[in-house]
């Protein structure tokens, strides 16, 4: 039986696809790494749901370039990675079983959450996938269910990955006039999320919002840190390892974090 581990990945700005940069090579090295997984279970920040836990089940879904004003090139890009019918299937069971209602959808494609690293990983787009949604007006107790529901499947030779950011203000990013001691507060927060991660101190984690410094500054809105929060609840955290630590235009932080 192999078993896999539990990873989040800050998957940055739609160039990553198309620049080679500190984070792009290490998520090359990554996929190389690991044991190649059968399947890959992502919950990615750009799958923020209001209301239904949707998961993904069509056999192929299509490549969504879901941003804005960045090089035409990017939207020619195609990850044809297949879906995971059966092991939605599967995954839907776990959430009913909790008293959850859960919709299966063939129509959804791969957001760039999901492709941006994967692609990367895994350029081949070989491995089956399947997409869980977070839900950022529910808060992390129930984001953290979330991968509560799917850990079981690390045992079957399945990856699960939370695809946000460590940090996450593109207001910022793009501001002509940067905000004073803009850098600090990265620093800051990024700093406490890796001591509260290395010391296995979830309320604090859970509690991001009010107890880490500068948490409105780092996220204006909790989407891209919530996928962080269900990987940590697919893991028991018997280890917490930060793989790969950088930040790029000064306040967007892309960590990445292996548990166990």
């Amino acid at each position: 039986m192999i078993q896999q581990p539990t990873l989040f990945i800050s998957h940055g700005s739609p160039m990553m696809a198309s620049e080679v940069s500190d984070t792009s090579v290490f998520l090359s090295q990554l996929g190389q790494e690991l044991t190649t997984p059968k399947a890959i279970v992502v919950f990615s920040a750009h799958f923020d749901l209001s209301a239904d836990i949707v998961i993904t089940s069509g056999q192929h879904p299509e490549t969504i370039h879901d941003f804005y004003g960045f090089p035409k090139a990017l939207y020619s890009i195609q990850y044809k990675a297949p879906g995971a019918p059966l092991l939605a299937q599967e995954i839907a069971s776990y959430f009913e079983k909790a008293g959850l209602n859960p919709i299966l959808d063939s129509t959804q494609g791969w957001d760039h959450g999901v492709w941006i690293p994967l692609r990367l990983m895994y350029p081949k787009a070989n491995i089956p996938i399947v997409q869980i949604s977070i839900n950022s007006r529910l808060g992390t107790q129930q984001n953290y269910l979330y991968g509560q529901l799917v850990a079981a499947l690390k045992n079957d030779n399945i990856l699960i990955i939370g695809s946000g950011g460590v940090s996450h203000n593109l207001k910022e990013v793009f501001n002509r006039k940067p905000t004073e001691n803009r850098v600090a507060m990265v620093t800051s927060f990024t700093d406490w999320v890796h001591e509260k991660l290395i010391n296995k101190d979830l309320d604090a984690l859970l509690n991001y919002e009010e107890e880490a410094p500068f948490a409105r500054f780092n996220h204006p809105t909790p989407e891209h840190f919530l996928p962080l929060i269900a990987a940590l609840g697919s893991s028991d955290l018997s280890k917490v390892e930060r793989l790969h630590s950088t930040v790029e235009r000064e306040v967007l932080a892309l960590d990445t974090y292996l548990f166990a």
